[in-house]
């Protein structure tokens, strides 16, 4: 399980003052999920050097096997991801020649090439730290190993995010991880409510330890009470996973029927 456990610190002031949606982590966490890892824990924090150092030394402590932060990796004031991240792993900032490299490949292709001071502050990484290739932007990912958990460090542009993290991030993730399918399905209900369902949805889960099973309440259509209900169900084997979530379905359309309710799947 250990080598399925993942945690998310997502860095930025503009995420804690509500000027932008967090949809770098559910982004994330959604891909984590569909291959089998576990996010564990998702905290946001402010543009402050001391916030990311205790954020990431408190995951680190908490052993997770993976840490992806997002955010705070450019050229600016207020990119403060990587002295954080030094700070937390009691590590040095050095100029990292390799990143040096690939950002005068990216800078080399416009019309003022020049390494500015503010353009090598990209560059500027913990020791031990491997500069990762962004394919879509110029500032480098990172990653560095702390013990038995590897940190990434990516951009919080979100094309840049998800360039990288699909490109260097997610096969390093699923060769740890391994083969692992995950199945999910989606049920509608209707003239129930969830605290009537609430009994035969537990009795449904007891039977189904194998089936993650979600409630999610929709409110009224005409006055008719509206829910939602997620199963899903991962495996190393489909056939296995398919089994164990027809068997849930199954159970939980007939406990709507017995709760008055209709249920179709969506």
């Amino acid at each position: 399980m250990h080598n399925r456990l993942l945690e998310i610190i997502s860095v930025g002031n503009e995420l804690l003052t509500g000027h932008t949606l967090n949809t770098n982590a559910q982004w994330m966490s959604r891909r984590v999920t569909e291959f089998g890892g576990v996010v564990k824990r998702i905290t946001v924090v402010r543009d402050d050097i001391d916030e990311i150092a205790s954020s990431i030394k408190e995951s680190l402590r908490r052993k997770p096997r993976w840490i992806i932060i997002s955010g705070g990796l450019g050229p600016t004031y207020d990119d403060k991801t990587l002295q954080g991240l030094a700070n937390a792993l009691k590590l040095r900032l050095i100029l990292n020649k390799d990143a040096v490299k690939m950002l005068r490949r990216k800078y080399s292709k416009t019309q003022d090439p020049a390494l500015t001071p503010s353009r090598l502050k990209m560059a500027t990484m913990p020791a031990k730290a491997r500069p990762i290739e962004n394919p879509v932007g110029h500032a480098p990912a990172v990653m560095v190993k702390q013990g038995s958990c590897t940190i990434f460090s990516l951009p919080g542009v979100p094309s840049e995010m998800e360039a990288i993290f699909a490109k260097h991030v997610l096969p390093v993730l699923k060769r740890n991880i391994g083969k692992f399918v995950r199945l999910e399905a989606e049920l509608e209900t209707m003239g129930v409510m969830e605290s009537v369902l609430a009994p035969y949805l537990d009795n449904v889960v007891a039977k189904n330890p194998k089936v993650y099973i979600k409630s999610h309440p929709r409110g009224y259509s005409k006055g008719v009470s509206t829910l939602h209900i997620n199963l899903a169900c991962k495996s190393t084997n489909v056939k296995l996973a398919r089994g164990y979530l027809k068997r849930a379905i199954d159970q939980m359309k007939e406990s709507v029927r017995k709760a008055g309710g209709k249920v179709r799947t969506i």
